[in-house]
């Protein structure tokens, strides 16, 4: 038999899944299969922006007078000139990079 130890996952900021959520759902799902009992590991990925004004490309910032749990939802501005107009490029994704099991010699 097969067993899995560990899940290891990488979460883009723009996807809106929140870790917590994401461990309490797997464990759920995961009861009763060759996943129950492994761990689960969430790397997030910072979420990269596009400006269309200024031309920024790279990761998005915070505002830090917002709180973490609804900075997510705000709109992003542009952290070089403030715009709002921009456009998510990366960030999104949801990767299984990694998996480890535990395999029972056949005999």
């Amino acid at each position: 038999m097969t067993k899995v130890s560990i899940v290891n996952v990488e979460v883009g900021e723009f996807t809106f899944l929140v870790p917590e959520q994401l461990a309490f759902n797997f464990e759920i799902a995961s009861r009763n299969s060759v996943l129950e009992g492994a761990e689960l590991r969430i790397k997030t990925v910072k979420g990269r922006l596009f400006c269309n004004d200024c031309h920024f490309e790279g990761e998005s910032q915070v505002n830090p007078d917002i709180p973490d749990q609804l900075a997510v939802f705000a709109p992003m501005k542009c952290p070089k000139c403030g715009s709002s107009s921009t456009k998510i490029i990366g960030g999104r994704d949801f990767i299984i990079t990694s998996i480890e099991a535990e395999v029972a010699e056949s005999t």
